[in-house]
């Protein structure tokens, strides 16, 4: 995130904090984990992200949702990125994305 904070676009820096914000959120780090997604949000759910990319978003908002014991939302965005992956029209972007899924916690029915 630090090389991209200096020589990379708007786009680039939110991957990075978007990929700080999942890992954070795996790790149980829910403070940092919704900080991180606070600040990829805005780009990848403006309406000009690549539908992989808002797919990914809603995984990771699942994600940070489920670190902060947030049940709705996590429901919520975990519904939305397996439905935004399942209409993704490139088969690797869906690999990536259902293997982003699988990884996930689950939310309870």
């Amino acid at each position: 995130m630090h090389f991209w904070g200096i020589v990379g676009n708007e786009s680039q820096r939110s991957h990075a904090a978007q990929l700080l914000a999942h890992v954070h959120a795996l790790l149980g780090l829910a403070g940092s984990a919704t900080r991180y997604l606070a600040a990829s949000q805005p780009v990848f759910l403006s309406g000009t992200a690549q539908p992989w990319e808002v797919a990914l978003a809603h995984a990771v908002a699942a994600n940070v949702a489920a670190a902060n014991h947030d049940a709705v939302a996590h429901t919520s965005h975990y519904e939305t990125a397996h439905s935004l992956t399942a209409q993704l029209p490139d088969p690797e972007d869906r690999k990536v994305l259902e293997a982003t899924l699988n990884i996930l916690p689950k939310p309870r029915s």
